[in-house]
């Protein structure tokens, strides 16, 4: 059999193959940065919420540590709890909506990486193949 003849299906497979990695980095790059902010605004919106719990709790502190006995201090820190809790449930409601989201953006950001990595993988592969060919192959006769 021709070197040539027996050489060039690998170097078909190897260009295949590069073009499936390549197409793979194209399609994953244009989804990443969608599922970056995902995960990012989801952390902006968790600091926010937790943030408003804090201080919610900070203001009811203060408002049960005044004394009882000035008029409307009472129903102010009634009004404090009831912010500390809504607060409370607001970050609980957050935390419900912004995880799943954001483990499914990370997940499909791990398989898109893992994917092009074995694509990458099978590229070398057959490029490796096509060079240990090329390397091996018979010598020009000379005239």
């Amino acid at each position: 059999m021709d070197d040539d003849a027996r050489i060039q299906p690998l170097k078909d497979e190897a260009a295949r193959l590069f073009a499936v990695h390549r197409q793979l980095v194209t399609e994953a790059a244009a989804e990443a940065d969608a599922r970056v902010a995902t995960v990012t605004s989801g952390y902006r919106r968790l600091a926010e919420a937790a943030a408003a719990v804090q201080q919610a709790g900070a203001a009811w502190d203060a408002a049960r540590a005044l004394p009882a006995q000035v008029p409307g201090l009472a129903a102010a820190a009634d009004q404090a709890e009831e912010a500390y809790f809504a607060a409370d449930a607001a970050h609980r409601d957050v935390v419900r909506e912004v995880t799943p989201a954001q483990e499914r953006a990370l997940v499909a950001l791990v398989a898109d990486i893992t994917a092009v990595a074995a694509a990458n993988a099978a590229f070398r592969a057959a490029q490796d193949a096509y060079f240990d060919a090329m390397a091996r192959r018979s010598p020009e006769p000379h005239s």
